[in-house]
């Protein structure tokens, strides 16, 4: 779970520093699409990973307190 955690953030970083630094290199449109999409879909998956561990700590709780 931790990989997923370290690729997720790096893609945040990556599409943050795209739409900082990639305009010099690529026309604004497309690097601020791509630059985007990168955030986006990298704070999607993180999301989806920290709800999974929230469940499995909820669940680990219950089972503890019976």
């Amino acid at each position: 779970m931790k990989t997923k955690r370290t690729i997720y953030f790096l893609l945040i970083i990556l599409g943050a520093l795209i739409i900082g630094v990639g305009e010099s290199y690529f026309p604004k449109e497309y690097v601020l699409s791509v630059g985007l999409v990168l955030m986006m879909f990298g704070l999607y998956k993180s999301t989806q990973v920290w709800i999974h561990d929230k469940d499995q700590n909820e669940e680990d709780n219950g089972k503890d307190e019976l």
